[in-house]
């Protein structure tokens, strides 16, 4: 039985001669006036943030432009139900970010983070609000609100769901895939420490709470950066196999996520390779894989992945190629820049310049270099 039945159980000669000869002739001339962006779908290539986005600013229109395909958006528990109250979940903040986003033809992919203060006390954590979120659901009743919390997400944005019924004129673009947690294979984003037997309940729970609202869904692994030498964290090869060595625990994911970073695209395609090679290895190979993060910075100096404006630009394109190339060989399902503007605050060294503009939407030549994929300006 296959992965995906699993998952939902997952004239003449010359007339043939003119036939080839003209779609051989719409073909080029496709993709002589599509260029790179012709051979794969706009969802393919999209973007994450690292600032809070203004879903009645400029950023969604400026998006709709650039024909950017996918936002990579959290989706934060603790924002959405802060207390244990029933019924007292507040989605309004992701109503309007979800709406600016289709009205600009850009598919969201949520990922889903940030257990509340309230929900970590289920667990039997004393930690302040900040830090709770970090602290991913274990025990049965943290696990069943986490459900619950994810039900609700389904219910509201799915094919059926009621934010689509309650806004029939907006291009109806729903939750489609569903990420679970972030680089979870570090205790900075899994505390108080990295667990491939905790993450894979996680998973179990989600899929549990996912699945029969929705069969089509696609469940993926939250993303996982490489992140070697690092004392906080298992490097992403290493977790992979050990996630794959819980027993059945492939039965609740569609796809794994990979945060490649790397100063050269060498390092970067290392890390794909590796990865697809850990797959097969599980007898995995039909799961898709997604590249929710990748990007260097725009800063000079300072940390390998700072390559200056038209570095930042040049990587940019190196990587997209690449992952354009071996889209059908890797099973790519989506690759997303961070970010889409810079920070001032950021959570690493690097990331503050990352962005594809900078503040004030003042675009990079990087952002020029992201339309030539998409065909946006």
């Amino acid at each position: 039985m296959t992965r995906q039945e699993t998952h939902l159980g997952r004239h003449s000669g010359w007339a043939a001669l003119l036939a080839a000869a003209l779609t051989l002739a719409t073909l080029a001339l496709a993709l002589v006036a599509g260029g790179a962006h012709a051979a794969v779908p706009r969802a393919f290539w999209g973007v994450g943030s690292q600032t809070p986005l203004d879903p009645n600013g400029p950023d969604f229109d400026r998006m709709g432009q650039g024909k950017v395909g996918t936002l990579r958006q959290a989706i934060f528990w603790s924002d959405i139900d802060p207390t244990a109250d029933p019924g007292d979940s507040n989605w309004g903040a992701v109503d309007a970010l979800v709406a600016a986003s289709a009205r600009n033809g850009v598919q969201v992919l949520p990922f889903f983070y940030g257990t509340p203060q309230w929900a970590a006390q289920l667990d039997g954590h004393s930690c302040q609000p900040v830090k709770c979120g970090t602290f991913a659901p274990k025990k049965k009743a943290a696990l069943a609100a986490w459900q619950t919390f994810l039900g609700e997400a389904v219910d509201r944005y799915g094919p059926n769901g009621t934010f689509w019924a309650a806004n029939p004129t907006l291009p109806k673009l729903p939750f489609e895939t569903y990420q679970i947690w972030n680089e979870m294979n570090s205790s900075s984003f899994f505390a108080p420490k990295a667990n491939a037997k905790d993450y894979a309940k996680l998973l179990a729970a989600s899929a549990e709470a996912i699945r029969p609202r929705d069969p089509t869904a696609k469940i993926v692994l939250g993303g996982m950066a490489e992140l070697a030498g690092s004392k906080k964290a298992v490097p992403a090869s290493e977790y992979l196999p050990q996630l794959y060595k819980v027993p059945g625990v492939e039965a609740n994911f569609d796809g794994v996520a990979l945060h490649p970073y790397g100063s050269t695209l060498d390092k970067v395609a290392a890390q794909v390779e590796l990865f697809r090679k850990e797959m097969k290895q599980a007898h995995d190979s039909g799961a898709g894989l997604w590249v929710t993060e990748i990007g260097w910075g725009s800063a000079t100096g300072g940390n390998p992945l700072n390559k200056g404006k038209q570095g930042q630009a040049q990587r940019l394109t190196e990587a997209f190629k690449y992952f354009a190339k071996y889209r059908n060989k890797f099973k790519i399902q989506n690759v997303d820049w961070f970010s889409w503007i810079d920070a001032k605050v950021s959570i690493c060294e690097w990331c503050s310049t990352s962005g594809l503009f900078k503040s004030g939407l003042k675009a990079k030549p990087s952002w020029k270099a992201f339309t030539k994929f998409t065909g946006g300006s």
